[in-house]
């Protein structure tokens, strides 16, 4: 990979790992409904304006803003106003072996071995996290991060089903589309979510900007050129760097605490999901969904 290529890589994966923590930092001020909410409402106003109405595509860009939109951002977002950012970053990753899991039923990829090692260490280091005594009573929060990574596989095959889409109408309208159901859902849940975002501080807006212009626009937008240009498995394993900036970062501007589950835990994790990652079908094997 060209130089330049590697440290655009390495720019999105430093946004990714970073914007755990401004997300972090916002649902501390705004109720996370709500963020999510207005985190969608505002990548819409930044990207429908200057895109085409995929009209052939807006049913599976409907049934994609409820997966991806409310089933892993919103549900992401509210398990991280109750949990550390650094657990959640870690445990997101499991998106990696479920993504693995969903492709070889929609798309007849094969595991193989190393695929199923990766898979299995990944379970095993989530599990030894799900143990860390300061877990006790943080399971809910813990499964719903579970339950958002596999969101974010099943976003991922409706992508794939999409076919091809430009990725700034793909997630213009589809940030338009789940921005109301965010809103309605937050009145619903969250009665003082106006007051709050009526006094939320300038580094909470600081935060969200990150989330909206960064991370949703520039470095996804990067991501996608990136793996539109080179190789997948010279692209991929960059982003595993994003969990590890995540953790440092909440160590250091959190204070989050850090244990021996925690470490071994994380570790397990990242190491199956690197296997995942690296591994590159056999030859004589139909390529899917890797």
């Amino acid at each position: 990979m060209p130089l330049k290529a590697a440290l655009l890589s390495l720019s999105v994966a430093i946004i990714w790992g970073i914007n755990v923590l401004t997300v972090k930092g916002a649902v501390s001020e705004i109720p996370p409904v709500m963020l999510t909410a207005m985190r969608f409402a505002a990548v819409s106003l930044l990207l429908v304006p200057f895109t085409k109405i995929p009209r052939a595509k807006l049913g599976k860009l409907a049934v994609l803003s409820v997966v991806f939109g409310f089933g892993h951002f919103g549900v992401l977002f509210y398990a991280l106003s109750m949990l550390d950012a650094g657990p959640v970053a870690i445990i997101v990753l499991l998106g990696v072996p479920f993504s693995s899991m969903l492709a070889t039923y929609f798309f007849n990829d094969r595991l193989g071995w190393k695929r199923l090692l990766g898979m299995t260490l990944a379970f095993v280091g989530v599990t030894l996290m799900f143990w860390d005594p300061s877990m006790t009573d943080l399971q809910v929060p813990l499964l719903l991060v579970v339950f958002a990574a596999l969101m974010w596989a099943v976003a991922n095959v409706l992508i794939k089903q999409l076919g091809d889409i430009n990725t700034f109408e793909l997630n213009g309208w589809m940030a338009l589309m789940a921005a109301p159901q965010l809103l309605v859902l937050s009145f619903i849940l969250e009665p003082g979510a106006i007051n709050a975002v009526m006094n939320a501080s300038w580094m909470a807006w600081v935060n969200l900007s990150f989330t909206v212009v960064m991370s949703s626009i520039v470095a996804y937008g990067s991501w996608y050129y990136l793996l539109k240009t080179y190789d997948v498995n010279q692209v991929v394993p960059w982003s595993l760097l994003a969990p590890i900036v995540s953790v440092t970062g909440s160590i250091l501007i959190f204070g989050e605490a850090i244990s021996s589950f925690k470490i071994i835990g994380g570790l397990t994790v990242l190491v199956g999901v690197a296997v995942i990652m690296f591994r590159k079908p056999p030859q004589n094997q139909e390529q899917g969904m890797d």
